[in-house]
């Protein structure tokens, strides 16, 4: 049965792909950078630049958006005309999407705070290690998360704002388009037990999405390019 917390209708009027953003300067810090008030602004960060994509980050997007074209323009025969990026507000998401954009020759990405990043409450820039504890969390009995004494979102809260920006958004608005939602690990992890049906706090044992990776959510053929 379809959690609650998953707004997602039986059938969807769209096309679906999740896009993580690539390598970031939080991930070469080794750092959790889950705050918008950190991850949002265009200043501050080991550059003053904000928290945005490492310039290895960079070309691993335009690699991998160079084979996301392959699949959409090749196999699907979708039109560029016909795609629509949607990103969460955070520098390295929406560099990341500006990119893709720029391979795919589609319109403007659109951010919204809904795909932002799972916040992690006091492990919020500390060691990236800390991730590990928040997924043990998860997938601990009985809660799964749910109450977290560090402050971490649970992952039923990020698949509940994510679907129901979906429905809200995108299903009730669109239909028949190719639609890509760019946002970070945990999101699109979770999104994709959103799109498998099944409970939030499972994300880790879906197949894992690495940075600047892309995958189709409702085709009959789950296709990853890791």
């Amino acid at each position: 049965m379809q959690p609650s917390y998953n707004h997602l209708p039986e059938k969807l009027k769209n096309h679906y792909f999740i896009a993580r953003h690539g390598f970031s300067l939080a991930n070469n810090a080794k750092l959790i950078c889950s705050n918008p008030d950190i991850a949002i602004p265009s200043v501050g960060g080991p550059l003053n630049t904000g928290w945005g994509l490492h310039e290895r980050g960079k070309c691993q997007v335009k690699e991998k958006a160079a084979t996301l074209a392959e699949h959409l323009f090749t196999k699907l025969h979708v039109k560029p005309e016909d795609i629509v990026i949607f990103c969460s507000p955070f520098v390295r998401t929406r560099q990341t999407a500006d990119i893709i954009q720029s391979v795919l020759n589609a319109s403007e990405p659109i951010p919204n705070i809904e795909l932002r990043e799972r916040f992690y409450g006091e492990y919020d820039m500390t060691s990236d290690e800390n991730y590990h504890l928040c997924w043990q969390d998860d997938a601990s009995g009985p809660d799964h998360g749910e109450h977290s004494d560090k402050g971490v979102e649970a992952p039923s809260s990020v698949c509940d704002r994510t679907t129901q920006f979906i429905v809200d958004h995108i299903e009730s608005k669109l239909e028949n388009k190719t639609v890509i939602l760019v946002a970070h690990g945990d999101v699109c992890q979770i999104m994709q037990t959103a799109f498998m049906r099944t409970d939030a706090w499972r994300h880790r044992e879906m197949q894992h999405v690495d940075t600047a990776d892309w995958r189709a959510m409702n085709e009959e053929v789950v296709i990853s390019h890791p």
